[in-house]
């Protein structure tokens, strides 16, 4: 008996509790939080992103929003990933994009630890849908500014067909610079006379 009268007591005081904390708990429900978590919004949200990911979401979106200039949208890759291409884009992004990047496009060049958002990693980001030919050259053709990143612009800089060769090398997979074969003329043909010499 005592022991059901203390069960009785208990779901009692249960009923009570939660019927006092229902309306704070509706209440920071609507307004997407959890009585515990005050300050933090509930499931996937932009607030809930780094300044990282949000600077890269805000990229992402106006890309795919088509919100930028259309040059970029319906440009054409036409130096291709020849080895030629690759061979000329290491050395530009040696250059122009290690110091940050990377040399492998992990995100961990010698500037990288000084930026904040940090450098994007190039070797993942290869990897993902959003990384097509246009948007490769608008990103490194404008830069980051207008999303709050120290990713300069390179337009003035580099030409229309090195950035295509910067895109090139980073679809080859980062290859160590030098040991792509760049032959001035393509090799000569082997034959069975033996008057011509390959």
């Amino acid at each position: 008996m005592y022991t059901s009268r203390r069960l009785a007591l208990a779901i009692v005081a249960l009923a009570i509790t939660a019927a006092l904390l229902a309306p704070v708990i509706s209440r920071s429900l609507a307004q997407g939080r959890l009585p515990a978590e005050p300050d933090m919004p509930m499931g996937w949200n932009f607030k809930n992103l780094s300044p990282e990911q949000q600077q890269r979401m805000l990229r992402f979106s106006a890309f795919v929003n088509k919100k930028v200039p259309e040059e970029y949208l319906t440009a054409e890759n036409e130096v291709g990933y020849t080895t030629n291409a690759i061979a000329a884009g290491g050395p530009l992004y040696l250059a122009k994009c290690a110091k940050c990047h990377g040399d492998t496009g992990l995100g961990n060049g010698e500037l990288a630890y000084s930026l904040n958002p940090s450098p994007a990693l190039l070797a993942y980001l290869m990897q993902q849908p959003i990384a097509i030919d246009q948007y490769l050259l608008w990103t490194i053709s404008e830069g980051g500014k207008e999303f709050g990143t120290a990713m300069p612009s390179f337009k003035s800089e580099l030409t229309k067909d090195q950035i295509w060769q910067i895109v090139a090398y980073l679809r080859a997979g980062f290859p160590a610079v030098g040991d792509a074969v760049t032959p001035s003329a393509p090799p000569p043909a082997k034959t069975d006379d033996p008057d011509q010499k390959p």
